[in-house]
């Protein structure tokens, strides 16, 4: 009589062991999911880069910061690429099968659609659970770390990109800074040249030396001009007034991040859960959905893979990609309602996630009259 280790064995085991076949689809899927996914990561990249060059630019980035604040991205763009890279695979991978007749093969042998569900759940669970973990928890925290980093930037002169010897030019032109010299403790300038447009007016200030200050109550930026004369005058007209000071405290324009409101991504998932409040609800259904959503979407992708003899993988493409902007546009504009307390939260974006898994299945089982009978496992 069988022990009950023995059951239980057999059972890892059948849950576990794939087969060749299912081995091979396994390692297609893989290797075209590592594939789109540094296709995509590049692509991600370039854009986030592009835009951290126009706010350097506009001088709401320090220039050496760069390359940091890029790594600290990294999880989010993970977390937003991964999922459309597994559903990519698994239509790609699956479709060329197709395409090349191996999937014609394979049924002949009674592999259906059921022995697909093993080497899809051996992707797509251990895909899921890293999202999972990205999004509840690394994209937060490197989200709230590269803030922090911003705003410790701009508490030092030299970190805040305010290099010896070169002009910095920041909103459009509006303001320059000019500084000889910066000392080793990255707060004292020497020899400072500073020219502001303001309203219909001009001003030039000129100092042998200066300090950058933070105020710590209200995070305002300060140069604190020392031995030195403002040259204020209206271009075109002959209104030109000059002014010598010993100390002048210059307060320096705030930088952009500062104004914009507090984004819910950096805050901790177990704030959120503590808070309660529809925002902070919205914000934990989304985090939860990239894990969700690479589920759905393998099994969506396996009645798109499907394509007649001689029949092109491009109409399949576009119509993956159009279920998946839909997809996506969906769970946006309910994390909205959700958070603007217009949809229930029991409703959240579960509601999203059901109606395509449903639709998935259906779609499958409909695909069923392809199949020979699957072979018992």
């Amino acid at each position: 009589m069988r022990t009950k280790a023995a059951f239980y064995n057999d059972l890892i085991a059948k849950i576990t062991i794939l087969t060749i076949l299912q081995k091979y689809v396994l390692r297609e899927w893989f290797w075209t999911w590592v594939s789109v996914s540094i296709v995509l990561v590049t692509v991600l990249l370039g854009a986030y880069l592009g835009d951290m060059l126009n706010d350097i630019a506009d001088g709401r980035m320090p220039a050496g910061l760069m390359s940091t604040q890029l790594l600290l991205h990294l999880p989010e763009i993970l977390a937003n690429i991964l999922p459309l890279a597994g559903f990519v695979a698994v239509m790609w991978g699956l479709g060329r099968l197709y395409q090349d007749q191996e999937m014609a093969v394979m049924r002949s042998s009674g592999f259906g659609w059921k022995q697909l569900v093993k080497p899809l759940v051996s992707l797509m669970l251990p895909l899921a659970a890293l999202l999972l973990v990205l999004g509840l928890s690394i994209a937060p925290t490197t989200a709230r770390l590269a803030q922090d980093q911003l705003e410790q930037a701009f508490r030092s002169a030299a970190v805040w990109g305010l290099q010896p010897g070169k002009f910095h030019v920041f909103r459009d032109g509006e303001l320059v800074i000019y500084a000889e010299a910066v000392e080793e403790d990255g707060s004292t300038l020497r020899n400072i040249f500073i020219k502001q447009s303001q309203d219909d007016r001009e001003q030039v200030w000129v100092a042998k030396s200066g300090r950058y200050w933070v105020d710590v109550d209200t995070g305002d930026r300060f140069l604190i001009l020392e031995q030195g004369k403002v040259t204020d005058n209206a271009p075109g007209q002959l209104d030109v007034r000059v002014l010598s000071f010993q100390r002048n405290d210059l307060r320096l324009p705030e930088p952009e991040f500062r104004k914009r409101k507090v984004k819910k991504n950096t805050s901790p998932s177990s704030q959120l859960l503590d808070k309660g409040t529809t925002e902070s609800i919205a914000e934990l259904q989304w985090r939860l959905s990239p894990a969700i959503t690479v589920v759905v979407l393998s099994f969506l992708a396996i009645p798109l893979s499907h394509t007649q003899p001689r029949e092109g993988r491009g109409i399949r493409l576009v119509l993956g990609v159009l279920i998946y902007l839909i997809y996506g546009n969906g769970l946006w504009i309910c994390r909205a309602w959700v958070a603007k307390g217009l949809l229930p939260t029991t409703i959240g974006l579960w509601w999203i996630h059901g109606v395509f898994l449903l639709l998935g299945f259906i779609w499958i089982r409909r695909q069923g009259r392809f199949n020979i009978k699957a072979a018992s496992s």
